[in-house]
């Protein structure tokens, strides 16, 4: 089935949805911790917020729709003005062939960041398209369901001073059902000695919040170095955390493997990552224990399947980051990935920072639990509320 038309559009909102107004002004770690704070949370420092819509039409009148993460719109600018060009005309059931295409064609300004999340909503759109074209949902294409169950994880607990609070955040999300919930950081670096005996009090707190049966995760951001990173392991080896994500920026690969040769806590990493290619890098490097691919940052689909099954020969847990419906596809396909990240909002934060998402159709989590898709395709419709500019494409 021939691909005739590759569209994208730039829309000014934040993908994350509710996960982004909480994070506009929660402290903890980030990549930029070294520098005086010009603001709060993260909002002083990040890009725009906005997405790359990418549609996909084919030669039969069917359509698909991909997104990936674009702030200030070059991933929408690569599509419109190159990477569409260079998919019209293939087939798009020959979807490693066009990924190829896609990846080659742009290495002399990609291979990583925005060109790859331009390809990535392209590949998802593409997968999409040819759901509704044979009417099956895309993890059936994928290889079908790969029988064992899968669980989401809370994501996040976010740092509060008052530990009561944290504990309440904690035990909101056990009450819902969750078997492994995950928490920020609110420490780093710049805190010194006070701020890493802070830390272990807040992981300490939430363990004790929590039964024997639930997992703990926790997210540093990108915002330690390895001193503070190795003194933190050491406090916390004992606690039974499931990991501690990204301690370091994604490009020390040799600080993320020494960290975990220390062998005191299992490190996670790869959400910043792109490509099979990055994600061999830290497979040779003994760099994770848990890979991390995002399905919107990675490549889309077909890339996430490689990564997962680079990983599977190497014997690593691929968690992808992010809840999405696209990963969802991806994760109930692949063996051994039993987990997906789940970004909810607590209901005590409020309605107020409550949004409207930009997509619905998305798979509800209940009681931990991700439903299966049951819409051909990736399963998602523009919502007209939340993006009237995406109206026609509805």
């Amino acid at each position: 089935m021939e691909i005739i038309r590759v569209e994208a559009r730039h829309v000014a909102r934040s993908m994350w949805g509710n996960f982004w107004q909480q994070q506009k002004s929660v402290r903890g770690p980030s990549p930029m911790n070294q520098f005086a704070r010009r603001g709060d949370g993260w909002s002083w420092y990040t890009w725009p917020q906005g997405i790359v819509v990418v549609r996909v039409t084919l030669a039969d009148g069917t359509t698909g729709l991909g997104y990936s993460e674009d702030g200030i719109g070059a991933a929408t600018i690569m599509v419109n003005e190159h990477l569409g060009r260079i998919a019209t005309g293939l087939d798009a059931h020959a979807t490693e062939q066009v990924w190829e295409q896609l990846y080659r064609s742009s290495i002399v300004y990609g291979r990583k960041g925005a060109a790859v999340e331009a390809i990535s909503a392209i590949d998802i759109a593409i997968w999409d398209a040819l759901g509704k074209s044979l009417g099956r949902p895309v993890y059936q294409l994928l290889g079908g369901p790969h029988g064992m169950p899968v669980r989401a994880y809370a994501s996040k607990v976010q740092p509060d001073d008052d530990l009561a609070q944290v504990r309440r955040m904690a035990r909101d999300y056990a009450e819902r059902g969750y078997t492994g919930v995950k928490a920020n950081w609110p420490y780093g670096p710049a805190d010194g000695r006070r701020g890493l005996l802070a830390n272990l009090r807040y992981i300490e707190t939430i363990r004790d919040e929590l039964d024997d049966g639930i997992e703990l995760m926790s997210d540093a951001y990108m915002g330690w170095d390895r001193a503070f990173a190795t003194q933190m392991l050491r406090g916390l080896a004992g606690l039974g955390l499931r990991w501690v994500e990204e301690p370091l920026i994604p490009d020390d690969v040799q600080g993320h493997a020494m960290l975990r040769d220390l062998g005191l806590v299992p490190i996670a990493t790869g959400e910043h990552e792109f490509t099979r290619y990055g994600f061999q890098h830290l497979i040779d490097a003994g760099a994770a224990d848990v890979l991390q691919p995002d399905v919107h940052r990675v490549g889309g689909i077909t890339e996430l399947r490689r990564v997962c099954q680079l990983a599977s020969g190497a014997g690593i847990e691929v968690i992808p980051h992010v809840y999405s419906a696209a990963t969802l596809h991806v994760v109930l396909s692949q063996p051994g990935c039993t987990w997906i990240e789940h970004l909810t909002n607590p209901s005590y934060w409020g309605l107020d920072q409550r949004v409207e998402p930009l997509f619905l159709g998305e798979p509800e989590v209940i009681g931990g639990v991700p439903q299966l898709p049951a819409e051909p395709g990736i399963g998602l419709r523009v919502n007209e509320k939340a993006v009237p500019e995406l109206a026609d494409w509805a």
